[in-house]
């Protein structure tokens, strides 16, 4: 257990401040697309985690056709790309390609590998990748990915702390037995209080209300909570604890991104229509 212990302390110290690094540096930094490599390597090793949580079904996907489309999704979104593949030609081009190579693999499960590439095509690249293209908006990129990556953690961080120490009722037994009520209200309480605090301080651009950063918050601190329990979900099918060990002491690439896999694209589709277009 101190082991254990030893090695998240190791990874929090080292990864939050490279973290925050990448964020700050975007794409934009000596014209190198900086952060839009990392989220790839985040899809890419993401990908990579997906074949065990099939394997109680006896999922076999062929993930190396899930790595091509969401690269192609992926170098499409960093600036000064000149190609831009509608989203809809990717998902009909995933969907066929899987199909076809089902044809000559003679598996027992083609529809649940075709399936689990489909899937996967939209819960890692569309969703988690919306990370790229919200870094990317303009004059307010850098302020809403920031603020959304704290956000969630400090809604995780909350959950954990009010949950271990006051919690006894279970919210989702059968899904993610470690969470209970008071954690997931103590979360979202965190996430809301922290986006008003920042929003006190003035560090939102001017075009965010107040009503803006409510929505902000109940989107880190609920949705992003669902994201988790989403990703407890396909983990108790496979009867899993984590997705893998890459990152000592806290699982997977998807144990440590699942938030962000509802509350990213979320917060993009809420910029884009709501506020940009205000």
């Amino acid at each position: 257990m101190a082991k254990n212990n030893s090695s998240r302390t190791l990874v929090n110290l080292l990864g939050i401040p490279s973290l925050l690094a990448i964020i700050y540096l975007g794409d934009s930094f000596s014209n190198i697309p900086i952060f839009s490599v990392f989220i790839g390597a985040v899809l890419f090793l993401g990908a990579k985690e997906i074949p065990p949580l099939s394997n109680s079904k006896k999922g076999q996907p062929v993930i190396s056709i899930l790595f091509i489309f969401l690269a192609l999704l992926q170098i499409g979104r960093i600036p000064g790309i000149r190609w831009e593949i509608p989203i809809y030609i990717l998902l009909i081009g995933i969907a066929l390609t899987a199909m076809i190579v089902e044809i000559f693999r003679k598996k027992e499960t083609p529809l649940l590998n075709i399936s689990i590439l489909v899937f996967s095509f939209v819960w890692l690249g569309l969703m988690l990748g919306s990370l790229s293209e919200l870094r990317n908006l303009p004059d307010i990129g850098f302020k809403i990915t920031l603020a959304l990556f704290l956000s969630v953690w400090i809604c995780d961080t909350g959950a954990f702390f009010f949950g271990k120490k006051f919690g006894k009722k279970k919210i989702l037994p059968d899904i993610s037995p470690n969470k209970t009520w008071v954690g997931t209200i103590a979360g979202f309480i965190s996430s809301m209080i922290f986006l008003l605090i920042l929003n006190q301080s003035g560090y939102f651009p001017d075009i965010f209300s107040l009503v803006d950063v409510v929505v902000l918050g109940l989107i880190t601190g609920i949705f992003g909570q669902f994201g988790d329990w989403a990703e407890s979900l396909l983990k108790r099918e496979a009867n899993v604890k984590d997705t893998s060990n890459i990152l000592a002491g806290h699982g997977g690439v998807l144990d440590r991104f699942d938030s962000l896999t509802f509350a990213a694209p979320l917060t993009l589709i809420y910029c884009t229509y709501f506020i940009k277009a205000g």
